[in-house]
């Protein structure tokens, strides 16, 4: 759904001229207005989830953001928690702790 959210913000941005601007000042207010844009608190809620629920199953040292972020991502096109966390372990090189 989001996806689908984003081409239409994109393809109406694209019409409108906004994404087709190729002076400096055009793309440095492009670029402005991609890091003033609002975070995820949805994705923030699942990233401090993710890391409460494996802070202990992961080995010290683990960079929880990294393996929260991907496995949030993945959960986001799909894929269920323990197959989107068990890729990114694979992914990273993580060997969870038993």
């Amino acid at each position: 759904m989001r996806m689908i959210l984003a081409t239409a913000s994109l393809a109406l941005l694209t019409a409108c001229g906004g994404g087709t601007s190729n002076n400096a000042a055009g793309n440095g207010a492009a670029s402005a207005g991609a890091a003033a844009a609002p975070a995820n608190p949805r994705r923030e809620h699942d990233m401090r989830e993710c890391a409460n629920d494996v802070r202990g199953e992961l080995p010290a040292g683990t960079d929880l953001n990294a393996f929260c972020g991907c496995a949030v991502d993945k959960m986001q096109t799909g894929l269920r928690e323990r197959d989107a966390m068990e890729q990114c372990a694979a992914e990273q090189g993580i060997t969870p702790r038993r």
